[in-house]
């Protein structure tokens, strides 16, 4: 097509300088998590629009679908708003909403969202050009933020109730990784489920019908997919397989 493609790592002095050469007539960006320089914004006049992976102003920043699986939101969606010079603080101009499936984790949702976020600028984008969308200030009495995750907060606390654990599983599917030890070596968490189970102290693992569990303060994990350091993610079952002196329960580091 005979298009020109720039892909810098961040909007630096240099790049900006580049872009502003080319001089361009409107800006377009999605899930960047930076802010755009001003001297951008005003070389189109206004001309600026963002797609964020979030009903704002809720979720603002850089992990928007993360943090609405880890608050347990029952849905999300994309926003089409006015660029600004302030990340995500934009008048929002359009919105699509689409349910969170109780078992979706990030990556699912992402592609998802990432279609939905697309289809919205294609139909949105033309009336935002004949000025045709009402600007709505965000209401700040609103705003949540979601930040970038913490990989160290992946590990699993069994002290919390299990529903909240199986939530950060999927929050954090399939990056930075939800993970726990067991026998001192680190396993990877892809797929975890609610069950109920006995009351005993949380932290204790135990082999059911083939499948590792592990108790939590309310609640019971079903391990259904993992990855045990240094190995290729599997089914739960299969990674039960192949332990060897198994007790009927044991203890692990919470």
């Amino acid at each position: 097509m005979g298009l020109e493609v720039i892909q810098p790592e961040r909007l630096d002095p240099r790049a900006v300088a580049t872009l502003l050469a080319l001089r361009p007539e409107l800006l377009v960006w999605a899930a960047y998590g930076n802010r755009i320089p001003k001297s951008l914004l005003d070389a189109v006049t206004g001309r600026a629009v963002n797609v964020h992976a979030s009903l704002l102003p809720r979720w603002r920043g850089a992990a928007p679908i993360a943090h609405a699986i880890l608050a347990g939101d029952p849905e999300t969606g994309a926003t089409l708003m006015e660029g600004t010079a302030d990340l995500d603080a934009g008048p929002i101009l359009a919105q699509a909403r689409t349910k969170i499936a109780p078992t979706e984790n990030r990556g699912e949702l992402e592609t998802r969202l990432a279609k939905l976020g697309a289809e919205l600028l294609e139909r949105e984008l033309p009336r935002y050009l004949d000025r045709k969308l009402v600007r709505r200030p965000q209401d700040l009495r609103q705003v949540t933020l979601a930040p970038k995750l913490d990989p160290r907060k992946g590990e699993l606390d069994l002290s919390r109730p299990a529903e909240d654990l199986a939530r950060l599983v999927r929050a954090y599917t399939p990056d930075p990784g939800a993970f726990t030890t067991f026998r001192g070596q680190r396993i990877g968490l892809l797929r975890a489920t609610v069950v109920s189970g006995r009351g005993v102290d949380h932290g204790t693992f135990e082999i059911r019908d083939g499948v590792p569990h592990v108790a939590a303060a309310a609640g019971w994990l079903r391990l259904d997919e993992l990855k045990p350091a240094g190995k290729r993610a599997m089914p739960g079952a299969d990674w039960a397989r192949g332990l060897r002196d198994v007790a009927a329960r044991e203890r692990v580091p919470s």
